[in-house]
C-alpha cells in the first residue's frame, strides 16, 4: 500500500525566527519586507529555520511586494513571508496575493506601525488558498498560536 505524506496543518516559527521576521519587518517599515522561511518537515509541520530576506523590487514599495523567485530562495520546504504595512491592507491575503504568489506555502505579516501584530499562514490547494495554523512550538512541544486578527484579546 502506498502511503502518502501527512498534508501540512501548521506552520511553527520558534522564538528565534520569530524575532528575525520581526525586526526584518521594523527595519524596512514603512516599506513591505518580504523573503522566504528556510523549513523542515516535521510530521503534519514546517518547522522554521531561518529567514532568508529578499529586496523588495516593486514600483511601490509601500503598497506591495514584488520580488523574483531565483537562487536567494532556499530549497524546498520553504515558505514565502511578506508584510503588509498600511492600515487598510487585510492581515490576510490580498486577490493580488492569490494571484501571483508562486509558492505552495506563503505567511502574511500585517504590521501598519512596522510592529508586527498578525502572523497568517496559508497553503495552496488545488483552486484556493487555505489558511494553516501559525505557533510557537515550544522545546516541550506544547504550541502557542502567535496571534491571529480578531481572536487575539490584546
Amino acid at each position: 500500500m502506498v502511503q502518502f505524506p501527512r498534508p501540512v496543518r501548521t506552520l511553527v516559527v520558534p522564538e528565534r525566527v520569530r524575532a528575525a521576521l520581526e525586526r526584518h519587518v521594523a527595519d524596512r517599515h514603512p516599506e513591505e519586507a518580504g523573503g522566504y522561511l528556510r523549513c523542515e518537515r516535521r510530521g503534519d509541520a514546517l518547522v522554521a529555520t531561518e529567514v532568508v530576506p529578499v529586496e523588495n523590487d516593486a514600483d511601490d514599495p509601500e503598497r506591495r511586494f514584488e520580488t523574483t523567485v531565483d537562487e536567494r530562495a532556499p530549497g524546498l520546504p520553504r515558505v514565502f513571508y511578506h508584510s503588509h504595512t498600511l492600515p487598510s491592507a487585510p492581515a490576510s491575503l490580498t486577490e493580488t496575493d492569490r494571484k501571483r504568489i508562486p509558492e505552495q506555502y506563503a505567511l502574511v505579516l500585517f504590521a501598519p506601525d512596522g510592529e508586527v501584530f498578525t502572523f497568517r499562514a496559508f497553503k495552496r490547494g488545488l483552486v484556493r488558498w487555505h489558511a494553516i495554523a501559525v505557533t510557537d512550538r515550544s522545546e516541550t512541544n506544547v504550541e502557542t498560536p502567535i496571534p491571529h486578527p480578531r481572536t487575539d484579546p490584546h
